[in-house]
């Protein structure tokens, strides 16, 4: 149980710190993009100004100068002179047309602020515009108008293509990966450290309980043999004395119902310790369930209960498993469904083949199972009947059930019969 605990545990705790740890994450990567936009955009202007400056040189090649500039930052310039004669235009191809980029941004840009430009009769360089492209794609550009030192004017465009979003997390999405990486890797080495050093004293506490448990059932064996031996020596020599034979008859009742008990908590103690052996065999379903049918028939007839055998017509195959650890689980559904069934409500052995897995079911058209203790009737202890009236049971059926099922291995549970009771099923996959 606390393996379970300590599993769920575990996980949670991971899962809750890598959430915490993701969320920084992205928080971190959505402020590096804000951040080295702004960084870039900076940068286009400052290029952009130097590129501007070179140009005011008249001896010097428009060519040559912007040349560096669209090799190594991707910068498209347009250049027109004062005619709007095309003087010079970059090669670069984006994933819009040129022309229409062109168009965008002398739209953007706006006639009137290039002719104030124009007015100062000096180079000025305009703000940094941003405008959209056909596919999703953004971009920056600038407007300026270049005055040579021979007074001759000159009209630029220089546009730039702006990174997506995708593309500059694809940047540092190695990084960023790695980082969650070793934060996991961190996070499961100490989660462990911490969560095996908080559950050691409870592990500590429940093992000595469980051999506690264990050795008192052993020890309470041997007086219990005693007790029914001289019960029953009294039993032979109160003859003619009815008191007698009857405080004889409550002291066996009682007796046998101790010994139920510690053979039922001797089962759960092997099975905490992980000493319950299962020794499997090749296991005919059809001679178990008429083996289990028989042993029940007498008792169901003489509680007026008609038991019905749903089994005879299914083929089922030959299964690999445990004929006693099969038939206990089965008894146990068995024993339960006759406790809560009514006079002459028939109770149903039915079979189910599906191509991966036989289920069994026992059916019975009792008082049913209210949906707040479905939840917890596998529970250890658990009893439906918080008045516990029915001293025959003691809320370790069920749950040895489930513990016997999980040796299998094979599933267990409980549905609602129509117009009222309950079918538990145990399901046994062929592999």
């Amino acid at each position: 149980m606390l393996h379970h605990l300590y599993k769920k545990l575990h996980l949670i705790f991971i899962g809750s710190i890598m959430s915490i740890i993701t969320v920084i994450i992205g928080i971190l990567c959505s402020d590096f993009i804000d951040h080295k936009q702004q960084n870039d955009r900076i940068f286009f202007g400052r290029l952009c100004t130097l590129m501007i400056y070179e140009l005011e040189n008249p001896q010097t090649s428009p060519q040559t100068v912007i040349k560096p500039y669209e090799d190594h930052y991707s910068i498209f310039a347009l250049l027109k002179d004062a005619q709007g004669k095309v003087v010079y235009q970059s090669p670069l191809s984006f994933p819009t047309d040129i022309p229409f980029l062109v168009k965008q941004f002398t739209e953007k840009a706006n006639v009137e602020s290039v002719e104030a430009l124009d007015r100062t009769m000096a180079t000025t360089q305009g703000g940094i515009l941003s405008f959209s492209g056909r596919s999703q794609d953004t971009y920056w550009g600038i407007p300026a108008v270049v005055v040579d030192k021979n007074g001759t004017p000159f009209y630029l465009s220089l546009l730039y293509r702006q990174k997506s979003t995708l593309e500059r997390i694809g940047e540092q999405l190695p990084f960023y990966i790695l980082l969650w990486v070793i934060s996991l890797f961190c996070i499961v080495i100490v989660s462990r450290f911490l969560l095996k050093h908080a559950i050691e004293p409870t592990e500590k506490v429940l093992k000595s309980q469980k051999g506690f448990i264990a050795a008192a059932s052993h020890e309470l064996k041997a007086p219990l043999a005693v007790i029914l031996a001289n019960n029953d020596k009294i039993n032979r020599l109160s003859d003619g004395l009815p008191d007698i034979q009857k405080a004889a008859k409550v002291i066996d009742a009682e007796t046998m119902r101790m010994s139920k008990l510690i053979k039922d908590m001797l089962l759960l103690a092997s099975s905490d310790s992980g000493t319950r052996h299962i020794h499997k065999t090749t296991v005919n379903m059809d001679t178990l369930l008429i083996a289990l049918y028989e042993a029940y028939e007498p008792v169901c007839s003489q509680k007026g209960i008609p038991l019905e055998a749903d089994f005879m017509e299914v083929r089922f195959p030959l299964l690999y498993t445990d004929w006693e650890c099969l038939f206990q689980i089965l008894s146990i559904f068995m024993d339960n469904a006759i406790s809560h069934s009514k006079t002459k409500a028939p109770i149903q052995i039915k079979a189910a083949l599906s191509r991966k897995a036989v289920t069994i079911f026992i059916i019975d058209h009792g008082q049913g199972i209210s949906a707040e203790n479905k939840p917890y009737i596998f529970d250890r202890f658990y009893c439906g009947d918080p008045s516990h009236t029915d001293k025959s049971h003691f809320g370790l059926g069920l749950s040895i059930a489930k513990e016997l099922a999980g040796f299998l291995p094979a599933d267990i549970g409980v549905e609602d019969t129509q117009g009222g009771g309950a079918a538990f099923f145990l399901t046994l996959p062929f592999k």
